[in-house]
């Protein structure tokens, strides 16, 4: 099954465009948006409150991979899948030749759908092709939501075409199952439509920065397409009641979809 297809049946099955993010940081890393308890438990109760209300949970490896065990995480995808979602590492892979292998072996090994890779090491083509054949999905950063983004993905340019469209041009030539685009106010409604056409309506665009970063929906909506996954992380995972808050989002995604583009099915 391809991850376009998991993504389907997911969405279907869920009735949601919702991703919740997985950032759990640890007491000493920072003063709020902490978690209590170990982080494996931490993780799955997330996974345990919001599965009635997200098709997708986005692990960021960023915050898991020095804390959990390959078994955990396989523990971790295994309950994901279990409550019929998908799982993606957001790892942000940037690296050639064995040391990618190696990363790409692990993600299929630990369970996940797919991973994040960045386009700069020069080989989306061979990442992706890479992947596929370990049944991963790859999401290609495309364009990002921080402001220090600019000078690389708008400014530089090739051939007299902003770096953040060659890169969904060649993500699409190369079948990328998904491109990761922010949805803050650094992106504009513009760029996520030329994105959109760039990589074609069957590719599913990644929204991060919903949420605490204060992403705007309705502009993902209704520029993005249909295939789009809405992620929130720190505003749903530190809230007193994260199954309340996630439902509240897939509401708010859902109703503006039934608005802006059609039901969601």
């Amino acid at each position: 099954m391809s991850f376009l297809e998991k993504y389907l049946s997911a969405r279907q099955g869920k009735e949601s465009l919702l991703c919740v993010g997985l950032d759990p940081a640890v007491k000493s890393q920072r003063r709020n948006n902490t978690i209590e308890g170990d982080m494996l438990g931490f993780c799955e109760n997330i996974v345990d409150n919001v599965a009635d209300s997200c098709l997708a949970i986005k692990v960021n490896s960023q915050y898991v991979l020095f804390n959990l065990t390959a078994g955990e995480l396989s523990k971790l995808n295994k309950k994901i899948h279990s409550k019929g979602m998908i799982s993606i590492l957001d790892h942000k892979l940037s690296d050639i030749g064995a040391s990618n292998e190696s990363a790409l072996w692990w993600t299929s090994e630990c369970g996940f759908d797919a991973l994040t890779a960045s386009p700069y090491p020069g080989n989306i083509s061979e990442t992706i092709e890479s992947a596929h054949q370990k049944d991963l999905g790859v999401f290609v950063l495309t364009l990002m939501s921080n402001p220090q983004a600019k000078w690389i993905q708008r400014h530089a340019r090739v051939n007299d075409v902003p770096v953040y469209r060659r890169v969904a041009e060649i993500s699409a030539q190369n079948k990328a199952d998904g491109v990761v685009v922010g949805a803050t106010e650094e992106v504009s409604e513009r760029e996520v439509s030329e994105i959109r056409g760039e990589v074609g309506g069957d590719c599913v665009i990644l929204f991060p920065g919903v949420g605490a970063q204060g992403g705007d929906l309705k502009k993902i909506i209704s520029s993005g397409g249909r295939n789009i996954l809405v992620n929130v992380s720190r505003d749903v995972i530190y809230d007193a009641t994260p199954s309340a808050k996630a439902r509240k989002y897939r509401e708010e995604i859902a109703s503006l979809a039934k608005k802006l583009q059609g039901v969601v099915d």
